[in-house]
């Protein structure tokens, strides 16, 4: 997604996700460009934020995922590059992004868990400002600062809805990366926000969200060719690729089963023969009144 001259994107694997449904919106205080990715279980990601012109103020980015904000990043004005962010760090540990399932409870006590309201989303914010020198803290830092504590527990089944990952992060690997000395007191100028909704790939395109692969439009296609009689499912369909897009699935299945009996219909039409008179590709059964009137 591109707004002004700053672009961002998720990745994996270094394979820019394809981003659906994107809205844009504006505010005095924040630019804000909104879409729809698809998250991989178990896959590593990473941010990434591209800086398409020379900046004429100093910035400062932020990455917050489910709601867990990562270390910043300063820049200077006139600066112009790509800034990759795969992981939590402390400056002394670190742990990478990684896409995983979401674990549900029934428990009732997990309903007002507000750390569970952000999961599903990637944010990254830049703010303007000035461009100076920290004020230098004497101190040091105390062992537990080298563990990195985030939310990764279960969420209540009914405090997210159609959503099936969730970011965790990776095991902790020795990383040091020491706060650097300059940082950026903010002007009235407003943000950049950037949002990444995300789930599976198979729910999104139930949502009709995302379109549908080739592989699997060819799947259903011949699915249909080879089926001639109206299938009527009672209860839940247990293909359907999550409780909370069941309606939307059965919906499709019905639209398309509503699309193949028009076809059927269309079939039936008379087709008009070059010396007059028609045939039918289907045979018709006619019902003749014998009774007298």
């Amino acid at each position: 997604m591109i707004l002004g001259d700053v672009s961002a994107c998720i990745f994996i694997d270094d394979q820019e996700l394809p981003e659906y449904d994107v809205v844009v919106s504006s505010t005095p205080t924040e630019n804000r460009i909104t879409c729809w990715i698809a998250s991989a279980e178990g896959k590593k990601f990473g941010v990434r934020t591209k800086f398409l012109a020379k900046q004429t103020s100093g910035f400062i980015t932020t990455v917050l995922v489910d709601g867990v904000s990562c270390r910043s990043y300063v820049g200077s004005p006139g600066y112009v590059g790509t800034l990759n962010r795969t992981y939590l760090t402390n400056g002394c540990v670190r742990r990478d992004f990684v896409f995983s399932k979401l674990e549900l409870t029934d428990d009732d006590s997990m309903l007002d868990d507000q750390t569970s309201s952000d999961i599903g989303q990637i944010v990254m914010e830049v703010a303007f400002g000035k461009y100076t020198m920290r004020e230098q803290v004497v101190g040091s830092r105390n062992v537990i600062d080298r563990i990195i504590r985030v939310p990764e527990g279960k969420v209540h089944e009914r405090s997210k809805k159609a959503c099936s990952h969730r970011v965790t992060f990776g095991e902790e690997v020795p990383h040091h990366e020491p706060v650097g000395p300059f940082t950026v007191i903010r002007d009235n100028s407003p943000k950049t926000i950037f949002v990444f909704k995300y789930t599976r790939l198979d729910i999104l395109q139930a949502m009709g969200v995302a379109p549908y692969t080739l592989i699997a439009a060819e799947t259903e296609t011949e699915a249909e060719d080879h089926d001639d009689e109206i299938g009527v499912v009672d209860g839940p369909n247990e293909s359907s690729p999550s409780d909370d897009v069941k309606p939307l699935a059965r919906i499709r299945e019905l639209e398309m089963e509503l699309q193949r009996l028009r076809a059927q219909v269309e079939d039936r039409k008379p087709v008009k023969l070059e010396h007059g008179g028609s045939r039918r590709k289907h045979a018709v059964m006619e019902v003749i009144d014998l009774t007298d009137d």
